[in-house]
């Protein structure tokens, strides 16, 4: 049986979709106190930590149907890991089907990205690099 930590799972974070960020910032922000927060201007991104292994992410719509961003949608389950490489080669040798290998990102991470058996997105992610707003 493999055990909760075999890909190397170190924190979760879930992103949405927004048509309003600057109200969700607001509510997030000054609304509910979270205080540790980075908002990049330049791809127009919000990062709010949780918690000390949990965050929340918002963005803008991206290119692509509809069914990929119009909410309301499940939010894309985005699995920091220790070493995505690692974890992507682990996954196609059981036989995980990936939709993405890992792949440098502009926001800073290495992201690989599969979907569950329901069809939802499981990003894992490694973090490369720190983006500059």
């Amino acid at each position: 049986m493999l055990g909760p930590s075999q890909i190397g799972c170190a924190s979760q974070h879930m992103d949405y979709t927004s048509h309003a960020m600057d109200e969700v910032k607001r509510f997030y922000t000054e609304m509910l106190g979270f205080s540790n927060f980075e908002h990049d201007p330049k791809i127009n991104y919000l990062f709010v930590a949780t918690g000390p292994s949990s965050s929340l992410g918002f963005m803008p719509p991206v290119p692509g149907p509809p069914e990929l961003w119009r909410p309301p949608r499940e939010p894309a389950i985005y699995l920091m890991v220790r070493n995505v490489d690692r974890a992507h080669a682990d996954l196609v040798a059981r036989g995980a089907m990936f939709q993405q290998s890992p792949t440098d990102m502009p926001w800073g991470h290495r992201v690989a990205i599969l979907r569950d058996p329901e069809g939802r997105t499981v990003c894992l992610a490694e973090q490369r690099s720190r983006a500059n707003p």
